[in-house]
């Protein structure tokens, strides 16, 4: 065991009932019990969550979700030790212990099984910490996790090569809005951003890329796709259906036929059969039944259904963990923008709720 820091002061970003965001001196000592460790977080990652959560009646506790730190204390059944380097996702609720967000210099996190928590591959550190293939990892956990939730789970596709089962995703066409696709082996691939991203997404396996703004967007998407069924949509911005969004003051009653779910699921081929339609949102769509979602965690104590579909999760991140070995294989964010101390982290956070991140992965530096 390493020299006890666990009371040390040190700084957090702090929601609060009001939801406007804290600088706040953390001073009570972190402990870990049973399978916990103490982290002293290196990175921890911007998302749209770290706010939009709030307007679910999240609050009081530190924010942020994914991390990547050094063991500096184990519980007595943890399953790493003192000196390992971990990344991970914090398990999300309306009330979490204080300890466990990730924006903040010292966290407890769980280990094991079912954790999402994982070791750094040792070849990865050979240039230390702070090497920008270690920073990667840290932008992981809520995007790989909740983009494999979508593909295997909610849409109910197999991922062969990481030895997942499910449906055949082959010459399979799907619509991904405002998101960066990756090489799979669905196809044609299309998906709607700024017209300066859109070499960006083609060039990580996007075949078809639109932009977003015009009136015109859904006729464009249409047109291309008519040599091709377009019936898989995952819509993993889901704005504008008033879910876990701020109040819009004055502005009447909410037009979902602007969301962005149904814009998307108006670019889908007039008569697809109901059996072939799959759409998947990164937030519930109660309004559409035609709807699932998709999560970063799910709870496999709730059900034998969701302990199978964080399972078959978990066997994705592990193979996504194998591929770094292969150079060029492995899953990278275009764009990591470091952000250093409270004030900026809290800006950023701001901005990456409003829209204002453009195929960036904001990552904190810690300390803050």
């Amino acid at each position: 065991m390493s020299t006890n820091t666990a009371n040390t002061p040190r700084r957090a970003i702090y929601l609060p009932a009001s939801g406007v965001f804290e600088i706040m001196t953390q001073t009570a000592a972190y402990i870990p019990t049973g399978s916990q460790v103490l982290v002293r977080v290196h990175y921890s990652a911007i998302n749209p969550a770290d706010k939009r959560h709030f307007y679910m009646g999240w609050h009081s506790f530190v924010a942020g979700y994914d991390w990547l730190g050094t063991v500096e204390m184990a519980g007595p059944t943890a399953a790493h030790a003192v000196g390992d380097t971990l990344f991970g996702l914090v398990t999300p609720g309306r009330r979490r212990p204080i300890e466990t967000g990730a924006h903040q210099d010292l966290i407890l996190a769980p280990t094991g099984p079912g954790s999402a928590t994982y070791r750094v591959p040792t070849s990865l550190l050979q240039n230390g910490i702070h090497d920008d293939e270690v920073r990667q990892l840290v932008a992981w956990p809520a995007a790989l996790r909740t983009a494999s939730d979508a593909l295997v789970n909610s849409l109910g596709f197999a991922l062969p090569t990481a030895g997942v089962g499910g449906e055949d995703p082959t010459g399979r066409a799907i619509l991904i809005p405002s998101i960066s696709p990756r090489r799979r082996a669905f196809s044609p691939i299309y998906t709607t951003a700024s017209t300066k991203n859109h070499a960006a997404l083609l060039a990580l396996g996007a075949t078809h890329a639109f932009d977003y703004r015009p009136p015109t967007v859904v006729d464009e998407i249409r047109a291309a796709a008519t040599a091709s069924e377009l019936a898989v949509v995952f819509d993993a911005v889901a704005t504008g259906t008033g879910f876990a969004e701020p109040p819009r003051e004055g502005e009447g009653e909410i037009d979902l036929a602007k969301s962005s779910p149904a814009i998307a699921a108006g670019c889908v081929t007039d008569g697809v059969p109901e059996e072939k339609l799959k759409l998947c949102a990164a937030l519930p769509l109660p309004h559409d039944p035609r709807w699932t979602f998709c999560l970063g965690r799910r709870d496999p104590a709730e059900s034998a259904q969701m302990a199978e579909f964080d399972s078959r999760v978990e066997v994705i991140m592990a193979w996504a963990l194998e591929q770094l070995a292969s150079p060029g294989r492995g899953f990278r964010f275009p764009n990591i923008r470091l952000v250093k101390g409270a004030d900026a982290a809290i800006e950023a956070i701001n901005d990456v709720f409003d829209g204002k991140a453009s195929m960036e992965k904001f990552v904190i530096q810690h300390p803050i």
